[in-house]
C-alpha cells in the first residue's frame, strides 16, 4: 500500500509542439514539426516528477488515460520498479509498441518524484554515478528538402566544431557519391582527432551499406548506425559479418526482449535505447545489464525535449565503461532547431567536449512549466 503522504494524487499530460523553420529530415522522411508528451505526477505531499515520450504524443495520452491510470493514481512513487511491473502487466498484447512508449513517460516521472522525495539525483537511486561528465557528440545536420540534400552541410558541421564538440554523427543515406562526399568533407572539417559517425536512418540496404563503409574507410568512422530497418535481424547479422567498422542501432526498440534478440545474435556493437521509447529508466537498466553480459556498448539515443535529455544524462552517468578507441558512453546531442529541449535545458560542452551530469534532486534541475508554456498544444489532468 502506498505511503499516504507520498501517494500519487494527480497525473497531468502536456502535449507540446513547435514548428520548424523549414522541412528537414533524414534518408526516409521529412518533417517540419516537433512534438512530445510530458507527464507530470504530483503526490499528496506536493512533490512532482516529470517524464516524457515523443513518438506519438496524442496516442500516448489516450493510452495513459484509458489503460495505465488505475495503476498510477494512488501509487507509491518510491517504488518505481514495482509500479512499472504492474504497468507492464496491462500491456501484454502490446509488448513492443505504444504501451512501452506510454510507460516510458510514467516511469521517468516516477524516478524523478522518487528523487525529489529523497532529495537525491536519479543516479544515486540507481546505485551511484560512475562519472561526473560524459562525452557528447553533435547529432546532425538534417538532410534538406530539394535537389541538394546537403545544402548548408559544411557550415553546420563547422558550427558543431565551434560549439566545442569533439565528436559528430552525420545523417547520410542519399547516393553513394554524395554520402561519400559528405563524410569526407566532415572529416576534413572536424580534424583527424575527432570522432565521426554516420546514421543512415534505416534507409539503405545491406549491400549499399557495405559499399559506403568501404568507400569511406579513409574517414575512419567510429560506427555506422541503422543502415536498414531496425527489426531486420537477419540483415543486421549479415552486416555484422561484412562491415569493416562498428554497427549501432536500437533506438526504436521497446522492451528488453527486443534488445535480447539482437544482442544475443551478436548483430550490434553499440545499442542505443531511447529512455522515452524503450520503457523508461527501469527498462533501460535491464537493457544495460543485458548489454553488460554480452560486452556490448550502450550509447543512449536522445531525442525529444529537455526531459528525455536530462533523464538520459542521469542514465549515462551509471553506464559500464568499455575499453576501446571510442569513449564509452557517448551522449547524443541533437543539434537541430529544438526549443522543446532548449527551453528546458540548454547546456554547452566544456573544453573537453563533455557535458556535466546535473546533481540536483531527481532529473537534476528544477522543471518549470512557464519555460515551455508557449509550446503547450494540449493539457489534461487526472485526479
Amino acid at each position: 500500500m502506498a505511503d499516504q503522504e507520498h501517494r500519487v494524487v494527480k497525473v497531468e499530460g502536456f502535449e507540446l509542439a513547435c514548428n520548424l523553420p523549414a522541412f528537414v529530415g533524414n534518408s526516409l522522411r521529412m518533417f517540419n514539426k516537433r512534438s512530445a508528451l510530458l507527464v507530470r505526477l504530483t503526490t499528496a505531499s506536493g512533490f512532482v516528477g516529470w517524464g516524457e515520450t515523443w513518438a506519438f504524443p496524442s496516442s500516448a495520452s489516450s493510452f495513459i488515460k484509458a489503460v495505465l491510470a488505475p495503476d498510477i493514481l494512488g501509487a507509491d512513487p518510491t517504488t518505481p520498479r514495482a509500479i512499472q511491473t504492474r504497468l507492464l502487466g496491462r500491456i501484454i498484447p502490446d509488448r513492443r509498441g505504444q504501451g512501452h512508449m506510454a510507460i516510458s513517460a510514467v516511469d521517468i516521472a516516477l524516478w524523478d518524484v522518487f528523487g525529489q522525495i529523497t532529495n537525491k539525483p536519479i543516479y544515486a537511486l540507481l546505485g551511484g554515478k560512475i562519472r561526473d561528465r560524459v562525452t557528447a557528440y553533435a547529432s546532425g545536420p538534417f538532410l534538406q528538402a530539394g535537389d541538394d540534400r546537403y545544402a548548408g552541410f559544411e557550415l553546420e558541421v563547422e558550427r558543431f566544431v565551434n560549439a566545442g564538440f569533439r565528436a559528430v554523427k552525420l545523417r547520410v543515406g542519399t547516393t553513394l557519391a554524395r554520402d561519400t562526399w559528405a563524410i569526407t568533407k566532415a572529416r576534413a572539417i572536424i580534424g583527424d582527432g575527432a570522432l565521426l559517425m554516420a546514421d543512415m536512418n534505416e534507409g539503405s540496404s545491406v549491400r549499399e551499406a557495405v559499399r559506403l563503409a568501404h568507400a569511406v574507410e579513409h574517414a575512419s568512422l567510429s560506427w555506422l548506425e541503422e543502415p536498414i530497418p531496425h527489426d531486420d535481424l537477419p540483415g543486421y547479422k549479415r552486416l555484422a559479418e561484412l562491415l569493416p567498422l562498428a554497427l549501432a542501432g536500437g533506438e526504436s526498440f521497446c522492451g528488453v526482449q527486443s534488445f535480447r534478440d539482437i544482442i544475443g545474435a551478436g548483430a550490434l556493437d553499440i545499442v542505443q535505447p531511447d529512455l522515452a521509447i524503450c520503457g523508461g529508466l527501469t527498462e533501460a537498466m535491464r537493457i544495460s545489464g543485458l548489454a553488460d553480459a554480452f560486452g556490448t556498448t550502450v550509447a543512449p539515443h536522445v531525442w525529444g525535449t529537455g526531459i528525455n535529455f536530462l533523464a538520459s544524462l542521469q542514465f549515462s552517468s551509471i553506464l559500464t565503461p568499455r575499453s576501446g578507441s571510442v569513449p564509452s558512453p557517448l551522449f547524443e546531442y541533437d543539434m537541430g532547431y529544438n526549443p522543446l529541449r532548449s527551453a528546458i535545458y540548454d547546456p554547452k560542452p566544456d573544453r573537453d567536449g563533455m557535458l556535466t551530469i546535473p546533481d540536483g534532486p531527481g532529473l537534476g534541475i528544477e522543471i518549470k512549466v512557464e519555460h515551455f508554456s508557449e509550446y503547450i498544444a494540449d493539457h489534461w489532468v487526472l485526479e
